[in-house]
């Protein structure tokens, strides 16, 4: 029994140094290596895709590793980078390299116990090197681009893309050196993108203009691009219009003569007083700009921009309105007056009118109730939305039989009337109205 005692603790003691040695040494030795960036990740393996889930933590880890020396090579008498602050522009080459980094292969790996062990390395010297070799063709491309833009400065919608994409090979390397047969490039890209706000012009025709809102006729709103020196046209540049209560289709690109339109098909908000700010469409050129640093840079360029006001002007409704009956009618003001509470102007002249509001109410005799003494009638109400210039019928309402009565019969088509104005006013002119003017 005591020799069978001797073996059971043999055999788990065997089994305990069998476990720890089964943990490569890699795992329990790992120490930082100053001539590496590395990263030792350990995930669960009960976890789906925990393999690229470790990569991705490696590389995140080693990108912060980059960054980091790059933040401590920044040599800067300001706090900026091209305008972007310093902490702003180590995080976006932090991104940079994180998503080059998803390329990496793992040196070690190991699974035991339920988890996954993974070992990622990048030598330094080599990491040094190959940034290094990238700055140098991206500086020489850089050159290239800015050589075109200055040939092409006269004509800014050739000139702006060399520009924009001198920008961007150089954006992932501000941290570094960028001269280029000893001309600091990154100043020269820099000294250009903020000159060139003042090389182009541009303005709206007209500081103000009248429109009318709810209708379908097109408004244009032109203007024109210049060279600041040479006044000169500026073709191909590519402009947009920013309201905050119309609707503008952008960009949109001057033609040889400098000369631009945007057409508004309709506006819908009727506030008085509204606006269109112009300026240069600077999105237009990001499909150029894949990196974030440059991104930022290039959206950072103040363009100026031209206010043109809008005077606009509520849509005019002709009210064509019949009470069919055997008696005069009265409440022609009362569906008026719903129009107004709408917000809708009126007009008594049909050439002013956008819209004609065509109302029908006829009333017929019901029955008379003997033992009260009183008359019924019943009215038919009939509701159309007319579009003025093309006669085109919009929207149209109907509602029968609404009941009214009264203690004559006169009394009771009156009522019939009122209450058919009353029923206008509260429901069915807003239903009618709705789709085209109210929405």
């Amino acid at each position: 029994m005591k020799s069978l005692s001797i073996c059971l603790v043999a055999i788990v003691f065997l089994a305990s140094c069998t476990a720890n040695k089964a943990t490569p040494d890699w795992i329990d030795s790992f120490e930082y290596n100053p001539a590496y960036f590395s990263s030792l990740v350990k995930v669960r393996t009960n976890q789906p895709g925990y393999r690229e889930q470790a990569r991705d933590i490696a590389a995140s880890e080693i990108a912060m590793q980059i960054s980091t020396v790059v933040e401590s090579d920044i040599r800067l008498t300001q706090s900026e980078v091209m305008g972007i602050p310093g902490s702003e522009y180590v995080s976006q080459i932090r991104s940079f390299s994180d998503a080059r980094l998803k390329e990496l292969v793992p040196v070690h790996t190991h699974e035991s116990g339920g988890y996954y062990y993974v070992l990622y390395r990048l030598r330094k010297a080599e990491y040094y090197a190959q940034r290094t070799k990238q700055k140098d063709l991206a500086v020489t491309g850089a050159a290239e681009l800015l050589s075109q833009y200055d040939l092409h400065r006269a004509n800014p919608a050739i000139a702006i893309p060399h520009l924009v994409s001198a920008l961007n090979l150089i954006s992932p390397f501000l941290d570094m050196e960028l001269y280029f047969q000893e001309t600091d490039l990154a100043s020269e890209v820099y000294s250009r993108l903020h000159q060139l706000p003042g090389l182009i012009n541009y303005k709206w025709s007209h500081d103000v203009i009248n429109a009318k809102a709810k209708v379908k006729d097109s408004l244009i709103l032109e203007g024109s691009a210049w060279l600041t020196d040479s006044s000169n046209p500026v073709v191909n540049l590519p402009l947009k219009a920013i309201s905050s209560t119309i609707s503008i289709n952008n960009p949109v690109f001057t033609d040889s003569q400098g000369s631009f339109n945007f057409v508004i098909s309709r506006i819908e908000n009727t506030e008085p007083e509204q606006s269109v700010d112009l300026g240069f469409d600077r999105d237009y050129y990001l499909d150029l700009i894949s990196n974030p640093a440059a991104r930022k840079i290039w959206q950072s360029i103040n363009f100026s921009t031209s206010r043109m006001r809008v005077a606009v002007q509520k849509p005019m409704l002709f009210l064509e309105y019949a009470y069919i009956s055997g008696f005069q009618s009265g409440y022609r003001d009362t569906v008026s007056g719903a129009i107004a509470s709408l917000g809708m102007g009126t007009t008594s002249h049909l050439p002013e009118a956008d819209y004609i509001l065509r109302v029908r109410v006829e009333v017929t005799g019901g029955e008379y109730l003997n033992s009260m003494r009183y008359y019924t009638a019943l009215s038919e109400i009939r509701l159309s939305l007319i579009e003025a210039k093309s006669g085109v019928t919009l929207n149209y309402l109907e509602h029968s039989n609404l009941k009214s009565g009264g203690n004559s019969r006169e009394a009771a088509e009156r009522n019939a009337e009122r209450d058919a104005a009353k029923l206008i006013g509260d429901t069915l002119l807003y239903r009618l109205l709705y789709q085209e003017l109210l929405k």
